[in-house]
This record gives C-alpha cells, structure tokens and sequence, in this order.
C-alpha cells in the first residue's frame, strides 16, 4: 500500500478512535459516480460500507470496490471510479495469426487470418469481439490445409497415379487422348488459394488429315494436328488448273465435332476457246485460255460494247458472263429550232455513224449557216447542227452567240476555227453588198 494512503488510513482510525462519545454521526453524502453506483442504495451513516458496482463493460478503478463511512461524513477510502473495462489477451487459435495489438477495450473486433498453406473453413467468420463481460466471443477452429480438387479433364489424363486431393505445392502433369490436342499448360500447380496454376487445361478435338489432292499438293502443311479453325492450301501440277477452292478449314457443323469444310478440290486440264467479239478487241492478248483466265473487251471506233466488259473462263470450259458485242454508235434524231428535217432520212429516230440529215427552215426564216446538212460522227454525236435565223435579224450577232455556244459545248477547237472562217468570209459578202448597194444609189 503506498505511503500516502497508509498515512490517510491511520489518521482516519486515530479520529474514530478520538471521537468524543455521545458527539452526533455525520451522514456520508451518495456519490454520483460515472457509469457505476453504491449498493445498497439507502443513506449511509458512520460505520456503515457499501460496495460500488460498475455499468456492463467497467470496472471499479484501483484495488477495492468496498467503501465505509466514517464519523467525519466522509468515505473511506475515497470512492472510487469506474473505466472502461479490458479483454485480456484473444485466445490463440491453431495454425492462424492476427495483427500485433496490445490492448483490448470492451467492443474491439480482432480479425485472424489463416498461416500459409491452410485456408478459411466455408462459412466460418474469422472475427472474434470483446464483450461487457470482459470475455471474447466463441470462435471455433478456422484453418484447415489447403487443398485442390482432382483436375478434372476431359477426354485426358493425368500422367501420374489420380488423387482425390492434392496439397499445396504439389504439381501434376497431364496429356489428352488420341485424336485431341492439350490448350493451355501440360504442368500445373496446386496453389495456396486452393485452386491450380496455371488454370486446368483441356482437350480440344482436332479434325483429321486433310485429303489429298490428285495431281497438286498442300502447300500450308505445317502440323499433324488440325486445330478448329486450321486452313490448308493446295496447289496443282504446273500445266493443270485448281477447280474450286484453293483452301479449306477445320470447322464444325453441331459444335461438337470437327471435319473440313468441303473436300479438296480438283486439277483438271482446262481450257476454253479463244472469244472473239466482232468489231472489237480485247486484252491481255494471249493464245491459250486457261480455266480461271479473264479477258477484258473494249469496241472500234464507231461501236459501243453491249454486255459485260470482262469475262472469265470457268471449269466447264465456258465464258462467264457471256461475250458482249459490239453494236454500231447510233445518232439520235437531230432537231433544230425554227426548222425541220428534209431528206429521205426525216422520221427515223436513229442514225449511223457517217449518216447526213439534211435541214430547212419554216417560213419567216432562213438559215444562218453556209450548210444545211449534219453528220452522224462515231461518238454518237453530230457536227455542228444549222441554225434557222428570222427574216430581218443581225447576223453577225447570231452567228457570234452561236460560235461561242459551239465552243461551251465542247465542239472541236478545230471546228470552231472553220466555223470563225466562214463567218468571216460572210462578213466580207455583206460588206461588198452593203458597197454596191450605195454605188447603185
């Protein structure tokens, strides 16, 4: 017992023992102590001794929860208080750990974790609390070993004895049945977590050898194994042609089972016969046309193509699309305002190339141009047509907005400048007209 206080409790005895008999007892007054009380609740006078009870969760501070009331109207010893209550240390659970804390107040959680190569138990909380009654919650066994489940892989095997469990660490290898191929790792490893690294692998089916091709070869044989997926090239003998298609690949119809696309295809001699398209040409120039050739036609001056421009030579020995020909250009029906066809030619809707249509005017008006025909040229258009001037009209100006419309039209340069020629040469007429004219006067 410290000094101070063994000092305090003899100079409380020695003023009980001096206590004048007959002098009046003094009540003790009831303390108002935080989270606890004095029991039994009554009033206390000298002599009497209550003992303190703490809230759920504290405890009386210091080494006695008894008091007594003396003479003087005060406790002895001084009435205590109540703290916070403490959990002593959490119970030590096998093969877990938890983190370094050293106090334990009423309420603290403390959380374990498994040791490496043991795992949680499914289902079991791995926190335990501090109650008010300063006890820790029940917390049962934890950890158990880790273990992997027996890989499970179909249409394969494991290459070592089969367990129904494996511990960490522990590696097995494994390898598929004929036919299949293993995707993923051949080596995995049972890890702390309970499951396998690099993931289980599997078997994939894998279609069989590609057939062969008479008279050609693969050229894409890489492997023995033909994955899903997996294309092969052929090719045929130089002097033959490959009918169908060049490739094929491994694929599935019903998801389940593999097989090749199509069968291989064929290599045939074959030829087609030279196409000839009359009035017409055609390119690349060759001799023989082999099957899968393509040729391209273009017409002669004066001929348009009628049909497909290219054409390619297929495994029946046929052209496909079917040779165009070439037709003659046509000219359509030329019309010119203020006048009218007439030849022998007026009422046909189309002209040939070369064809002349020859033109006069309605009455009240002449023609302006030196010639009143037109030519049907091998572009499908004609030359410059004539034009019918009123009776009485500048044609000087006429002619000049009709040169200049020639040449926005995209007439010849060559032809413009015959057409500034005669109009010229026109000009010069009707000024020597004009001159006699006034000598005549």
């Amino acid at each position: 017992m410290p000094l101070v206080c063994w000092l305090g409790h003899l100079l409380a005895v020695v003023g009980l023992v001096l206590q004048p008999a007959g002098s009046l007892k003094a009540p003790c007054p009831i303390p108002d102590i935080t989270h606890g009380q004095l029991e039994p609740a009554q009033n206390f006078t000298s002599g009497s001794t209550a003992t303190l009870t703490c809230d759920p969760g504290y405890v009386p501070l210091g080494a006695t929860s008894t008091v007594r009331c003396l003479a003087s109207g005060r406790w002895y010893p001084r009435v205590p208080s109540c703290i916070p209550g403490h959990c002593s240390y959490p119970p030590v659970i096998d093969h877990t750990d938890r983190n370094p804390q050293r106090e334990f107040p009423v309420g603290t959680t403390v959380t374990y974790f498994c040791r490496h190569g043991y795992t949680l138990l499914p289902g079991v909380s791995p926190v335990t609390t501090c109650l008010q009654n300063l006890t820790w919650t029940t917390i049962p066994k934890l950890c158990q070993e880790v273990q992997c489940p027996s890989p499970n892989i179909q249409h394969g095997r494991e290459m070592s004895p089969r367990k129904d469990e494996y511990t960490l660490g522990q590696q097995v290898e494994l390898q598929c049945e004929p036919g299949y191929v293993l995707r993923g790792s051949q080596r995995i490893q049972c890890w702390s977590d309970g499951t396998w690294r690099p993931p289980v692998p599997y078997c994939d089916k894998v279609c069989g050898p590609p057939p062969k091709l008479t008279n050609g070869q693969i050229t894409s044989l890489k492997t023995e194994l033909f994955l899903y997926g997996s294309e092969v090239k052929y090719r045929c003998v130089e002097g033959m042609s490959l009918i169908g298609d060049d490739s094929i690949y491994c694929t599935s119809d019903d998801g389940v089972s593999l097989a090749w696309s199509k069968p291989a295809p064929e290599c045939r001699v074959v030829r087609c016969p030279r196409p000839m398209v009359e009035r017409g040409r055609m390119t690349p120039q060759r001799f023989t046309f082999p099957y899968g050739a393509v040729v391209r036609f273009s017409c002669d001056e004066g001929f348009v193509l009628r049909g497909d421009a290219e054409s390619r030579c297929l495994a029946d020995s046929t052209w496909h699309p079917p040779l165009p020909s070439c037709q003659p250009v046509l000219c359509p029906q030329p019309h010119v305002a203020n006048g009218r066809l007439n030849s022998t030619l007026d009422g046909k809707m189309w002209y040939q190339t070369n064809e002349t249509a020859t033109f006069e005017c309605f009455q009240g008006y002449h023609l302006s141009a030196m010639s009143s025909t037109a030519t049907c040229l091998p572009d499908g258009n004609w030359t410059p047509l004539p034009k019918c001037k009123k009776d009485g009209d500048a044609d000087a100006c006429e002619e000049v907005h009709y040169i200049k419309a020639a040449f926005e039209c995209g007439v010849p340069i060559a032809e413009v400048k015959t057409l500034l020629e005669i109009q010229k040469l026109l000009l010069e007429v009707k000024k020597l007209n004009v001159e006699l004219q006034n000598l005549n006067k």
